[in-house]
């Protein structure tokens, strides 16, 4: 009896190794075809108007075109992510984008003016005069600033843009 047992247990066993081996050379043929269709996909430089329904050993699978491997694969929706603007006209984004470049150099000349308020000695007409036109293009900076974000408000609201945190983004 236990000669049986130990007989059907190797049985079994062996069918197992079986299954195991059949299912790791599926699993190494779809990656070898899923490795050469990549390859071609950056020998054509991403084109993807490849043949995708070749047939193989999986008669009635659905395979993957490029485009649906792409979609699948998220890139898209990192971009998206990754670009704060979101799909607004390239006018508004470049305005938006100097708006940003703007803050930071208002920043910078905002700390200038403070150090040369804190170190200018203001009985010295030269020191003083240098700390007055840094403190001059300060102000007339911070209203072009102001100005440029009322120039944003408006192409926003001509171009249909209700959104107003896309401006805020670019302020903050």
């Amino acid at each position: 009896m236990m000669i049986v047992i130990h007989e059907a247990n190797s049985v079994s066993g062996y069918q197992a190794i079986k299954e195991m081996n059949e299912k790791a050379r599926y699993i190494e043929q779809k990656t070898q075809v899923e490795n050469k269709q990549a390859s071609e996909v950056d020998k054509n430089d991403g084109n993807t108007a490849e043949k995708t329904d070749d047939t193989s050993e999986l008669e009635g699978t659905h395979k993957l075109s490029d485009k649906e491997k792409e979609k699948l694969s998220g890139r898209e929706a990192r971009e998206k992510a990754e670009d704060k603007y979101g799909d607004i006209p390239d006018h508004i984004r470049r305005m938006l984008e100097r708006l940003e470049e703007m803050k930071e150099e208002l920043d910078l000349v905002k700390q200038e003016v403070a150090e040369l308020n804190a170190t200018t000695d203001h009985d010295d007409e030269a020191q003083k005069a240098y700390y007055d036109s840094r403190n001059q293009y300060f102000m007339q900076l911070q209203l072009q600033y102001f100005e440029t974000i009322e120039n944003v408000k408006d192409a926003m609201k001509e171009a249909g843009i209700t959104d107003m945190s896309i401006l805020i983004k670019a302020i903050a």
